[in-house]
C-alpha cells in the first residue's frame, strides 16, 4: 500500500439566500459564485457533500472512502473504533448579509434517538470579518424552560431572551450541541462542528420564500434539543501554549489550536503522540508544509488533512500565516 501523504481537497460552494460576495475574493475560493455564496465547505464527510481529494495519488477519491481503506493510518486507532467509516469532522467558511434563522443542534444522544445516525452537532467559530452591523446570537440571558421558551416562539418574542453579542475578527464562539445561536449579517467565519447537517429551526425573522411561503420550523424537535441552563455567549479566550500555539477550543469533540506564524518563521509540529489526523486551515497569510523532504503551499482558505499515521510536519512562511490546527484529543 503507498504511503499516506498530507490531503487537499476540492472545495463545495452553496449559495444561501442570506450568503454574501466574500468568499470568491479569497484566492483559494475563487471559484465560488459571486453573489449569494452563504458557504465554502472545505472539509467533509457528510454523505452526499463529501470532499474529494484534489493532490497525489489518491486524487479522485472521497474521504469517506480513505477512511473505509487506511483506517486508523489515516484518523487514528481509537477514532476509528469510535466513529467508524465516517469522517467526524466537518470545516467550512460562512459569508453573511442578513440573520439566519434562530436554531439549535442534537447532540449525539438526540441524533441517535430521531435521525439514526450518531453524530450530533457541537461547533465554534472562528471570526475572520466583521463589519458593523454584524451580530451573534448565543446562548440564553437567563435560565429558562421549555414553556416559556414555547411561548416566545407563539407570540415572536425568542430574540428578547437571547445573548446578543458584537462579534470581531479573531474572536472565538463556542457553540455545543444544544445552545440556541444564530449567525447575524456582516460576518466571514471558519465553522469547525461535528459531521452533522441537522439544524432545527426555531424562528426565521418571519421571512417568506419566492413564493410567499414561510420557511420550515422544527419547533418541537428544537424544544427537545435545546439546554435551558446555558447562558453563556460562548465567546473563548486563548489558552497559550507556547510562542507560537494557542489552544482555542478543547471538548470532547474536537481541539482547536491556533498557530501564528511571523513573516520569515517556521515552526515544527510533532503528532507521533496524538493517535489522531490533523486538520491545517489557513485562515490569513501563506504558508508551506514540509514532509519526507517534500514541500507544498498553503493559502488562506485552503486546508489539509495529515493522516495520524505522520509523525511530524514543518510549516513555514514568508509573509506571516495563521493556521487552526484541528485534532480530536483522546
Amino acid at each position: 500500500m503507498n504511503e499516506l501523504y498530507p490531503l487537499k481537497f476540492t472545495p463545495q460552494f452553496f449559495t444561501k439566500p442570506w450568503g454574501g460576495n466574500n468568499l470568491s475574493k479569497i484566492d483559494f475560493l475563487k471559484d465560488a459564485p459571486a453573489e449569494k455564496c452563504g458557504e465554502a465547505w472545505l472539509l467533509s464527510g457528510v454523505e452526499g457533500k463529501q470532499s474529494i481529494v484534489s493532490n497525489g495519488f489518491l486524487e479522485g477519491n472521497e474521504l469517506n472512502e480513505l477512511v473505509e481503506v487506511y483506517m486508523e493510518d489515516l484518523v487514528g486507532e481509537t477514532i476509528f473504533n469510535e466513529y467508524g467509516e465516517v469522517f467526524p469532522i466537518l470545516i467550512k467558511f460562512l459569508d453573511t448579509t442578513e440573520w439566519l434563522s434562530v436554531q439549535v443542534h442534537p447532540d449525539n444522544e438526540l441524533a441517535m434517538k430521531l435521525h439514526q445516525v450518531p453524530f450530533g452537532k457541537t461547533e465554534m467559530w472562528y471570526i475572520l470579518n466583521a463589519s458593523e452591523d454584524a451580530g451573534l446570537i448565543n446562548g440564553f440571558k437567563t435560565k429558562s424552560d421549555k414553556n416559556q421558551i414555547r411561548k416566545a416562539i407563539e407570540n415572536g418574542t425568542l430574540s428578547q431572551m437571547v445573548n446578543m453579542v458584537k462579534p470581531a475578527p479573531k474572536d472565538v464562539y463556542f457553540t455545543p450541541a444544544g445552545k440556541i445561536h444564530a449567525v447575524g449579517p456582516g460576518l466571514t467565519l471558519a465553522e469547525i462542528q461535528q459531521t452533522s447537517d441537522f439544524t432545527y429551526r426555531l424562528y426565521d425573522w418571519d421571512r417568506i420564500d419566492k413564493d410567499g411561503n414561510p420557511r420550515e420550523l422544527h419547533i418541537e424537535k428544537g424544544l427537545d434539543a435545546l439546554d435551558y441552563d446555558d447562558v453563556s455567549t460562548g465567546k473563548t479566550e486563548p489558552v497559550r501554549l507556547g510562542n507560537t500555539i494557542d489552544t482555542l477550543v478543547n471538548c470532547a469533540q474536537f481541539t482547536t489550536n491556533r498557530i501564528t506564524l511571523k513573516p520569515a518563521q517556521k515552526v515544527r509540529r510533532e503528532y507521533i503522540t496524538l493517535d489522531s489526523f490533523v486538520i491545517l486551515l489557513v485562515v490569513s497569510g501563506d504558508a508551506v508544509y514540509e514532509w519526507d523532504d517534500k514541500e507544498e503551499p498553503l493559502r488562506t482558505g485552503e486546508c489539509i488533512l495529515v493522516p495520524a499515521a505522520m509523525d511530524e510536519l514543518l510549516i513555514s512562511t514568508k509573509i506571516g500565516a495563521e493556521i487552526l490546527e484541528v485534532f480530536i484529543q483522546n
